[in-house]
């Protein structure tokens, strides 16, 4: 498998966009989310999870954004795939 092709996102210098208590209870719906991925033996996706990550800190700012992101990236990879 090639290396993520997101990494440098992860430093970026975007605003974040949601509060401080907003932050916190992102965090501990992933860290529950992921729990519950390891547990299933769920894979994570490498090339999306920086989307997740930057929701999770504030920088993405609704649910729907996040969904929009990943409908461009796994359309474009079916585009690729054709």
């Amino acid at each position: 498998m090639e290396d993520s092709k997101f990494e440098a996102s992860i430093t970026d210098d975007r605003p974040i966009l949601v509060s401080k208590q907003e932050i916190e209870k992102r965090r501990r719906i992933n860290f529950d989310t992921l729990g519950s991925f390891a547990v299933d033996n769920i894979p994570i996706n490498p090339d999306t999870q920086h989307i997740f990550q930057d929701f999770e800190e504030g920088k993405i700012a609704t649910s729907k954004e996040v969904k929009a992101l990943l409908h461009a990236h796994y359309t474009k990879i079916a585009l690729e795939d054709n």
